[in-house]
């Protein structure tokens, strides 16, 4: 049964908010972080972090940095509005495990349209160079 962490700091501006989450002498390598526009979950065994998040960040553009015992991330707000707390308030568990099975529905979905545009990228450029070389070919045996 992992440990929750509860002594983190955070604050915020209208913009992002500023979490700081101590790792208390666990490896950099062992932290595992996920994070979707309503949820954000740092397991580093045997603690275990989790925050409902009171508004919705952009997770693309939002940022974690690990160094000296401590991961600090910068979640920017898709709304500029201060939030009165960090996570909502009086979720009870049934609805913890719907917000945590969207969220990893929403990071699938992500992932699969990321696969899928790197693909079409991978095939268009190798259509390109395929005509290129088609071209080239063709300009060769004119010279000949």
């Amino acid at each position: 049964m992992p440990l929750l962490v509860s002594n983190y700091s955070w604050q915020q501006t209208k913009t992002a908010v500023f979490l700081s989450l101590p790792l208390r002498g666990v490896c950099v390598r062992d932290a595992d972080v996920f994070c979707t526009e309503n949820y954000l979950k740092v397991n580093f065994p045997p603690f275990l972090f989790e925050a409902f998040l009171y508004a919705p960040i952009d997770d693309a553009s939002s940022k974690a940095k690990i160094g000296n015992d401590t991961i600090v991330f910068t979640l920017y707000k898709k709304e500029a509005v201060m939030w009165e707390t960090l996570s909502m308030s009086g979720v009870d568990k049934e609805m913890m495990q719907i917000i945590r099975e969207k969220s990893i529905l929403q990071a699938q979905e992500k992932a699969k349209e990321a696969t899928e545009a790197k693909a079409t990228a991978k095939r268009e450029n190798q259509k390109y160079t395929l005509n290129v070389m088609m071209q080239v070919s063709c300009i060769d045996r004119k010279v000949l």
